[in-house]
């Protein structure tokens, strides 16, 4: 795919998740006019919508595992740190794309064999369980691999369980969310309370 083509597709891509992101939908008339595109280049590149809509999924998905691994994998962090900027760099992912979740809800309902990229690729990977707890396991000194699973878990679902809440809050809710993902250090201030409860 030569760079005017792959650039195409990136706006179509882009198009697409700003446009779901602001609405949880979006039509292929919003997306072209959006991109700046025809509906045949939809066709030409993704074949229908849900397709369209697993490629933006899997686009991101990517996109966020190649820099998880690079955070993971920086020898110039130390290990705590390294769990707090992935973790950081995880909530905020998913804060400034919150339409991620629209579409892997959409996709599954509209698929129920569907089986989304971006937990496969984030959450069910192995390679990325096992750097962090070979992390946990380097801080605490923990070897038993149920303990370190264990905390695996807690950190992952502190940091979904946050992205989840503000998802329902801002859709569902008449409330102030508990933890505001647009302040920067409460943020901060959360994540480094979340690792200090998985490290001890």
């Amino acid at each position: 795919m030569n760079s005017e083509s792959l650039e195409t597709k990136e706006k179509i891509l882009n198009a697409t998740i700003d446009i779901v992101g602001m609405k949880g939908e979006a039509t292929i008339r919003e997306i072209t006019e959006k991109a700046g595109v025809n509906v045949a280049s939809i066709n030409y590149y993704f074949g229908n919508k849900n397709n369209l809509l697993k490629e933006v999924e899997n686009y991101y998905a990517e996109k966020l595992l190649k820099t998880g691994y690079d955070i993971l994998r920086d020898d110039n962090l130390k290990s705590k740190d390294k769990l707090f900027k992935w973790a950081l760099n995880l909530i905020e992912y998913m804060y400034k794309y919150p339409a991620l979740i629209a579409i892997i809800v959409k996709l599954t309902n509209d698929d129920k064999s569907y089986n989304p990229v971006m937990i496969k690729k984030i959450y069910f990977n192995d390679e990325i369980r096992e750097i962090i707890e070979d992390i946990i396991n380097d801080i605490t000194k923990i070897e038993d691999n149920r303990i370190l699973n264990f905390k695996y878990l807690q950190l992952f679902s502190g940091i979904l369980g946050t992205v989840i809440n503000h998802v329902v809050v801002s859709i569902y809710g008449d409330k102030k969310s508990i933890l505001n993902l647009g302040d920067p250090e409460e943020l901060r201030q959360y994540i480094r309370l979340l690792i200090d409860s998985i490290l001890k």
